[in-house]
């Protein structure tokens, strides 16, 4: 048996697909569930960034307050 490596390959006839045309079709109710949940990580992804953001600037305020305000009350001031 000898093989020609110079023509291609072609699959057997029982393995080629029955309809070569189809174009599997999507359920309204899952593209309402894509686009549901695209928007739940486009929202979730927006409120980590403002959230660190606005918690980092809060964080950096709070230290600067207070290394920047001098001890003032009696009982602070007892060693």
């Amino acid at each position: 048996m000898s093989i020609d490596t110079n023509k291609p390959y072609k699959a057997p006839k029982e393995y080629e697909p029955k309809n070569k045309g189809f174009i599997p079709k999507t359920k309204p109710t899952s593209i309402i569930m894509i686009i549901l949940g695209g928007i739940l990580i486009v929202a979730f992804t927006l409120a980590v960034i403002l959230g660190a953001i606005f918690g980092i600037s809060k964080i950096v305020e709070a230290i600067n307050t207070d290394i920047s305000e001098p001890e003032t009350s009696a009982e602070v001031n007892r060693a």
